[in-house]
């Protein structure tokens, strides 16, 4: 854990439905539909983690183009990649 406070889930949710690069905004507008009611603390703060990243870094781990060599992050990067894949 950093130290710092978790962030409120409406910041959060704002923050998750901003980005430079469309198909992360697709992705995360499904992911935020589906999956982010049922979030627990933790995996709130470890999606603050992932925001924290460069749109294209996290886009390279989103389309697979990447592994996710970071454990805590696997189970939320599994959810991204499964919205990325899902047809509206």
């Amino acid at each position: 854990m950093s130290g710092k406070p978790p962030m409120e889930r409406g910041q959060l949710r704002w923050r998750a439905g901003r980005h430079a690069l469309l198909e992360l905004d697709i992705v995360f507008q499904r992911f935020l539909a589906t999956h982010f009611d049922a979030l627990d603390d933790e995996s709130c703060e470890r999606l603050s983690e992932l925001l924290a990243l460069e749109d294209h870094d996290l886009w390279e781990m989103v389309s697979g183009r990447r592994e996710c060599d970071e454990p805590q992050w696997a189970a939320l990067i599994g959810l991204l990649r499964e919205c990325g894949r899902s047809k509206v």
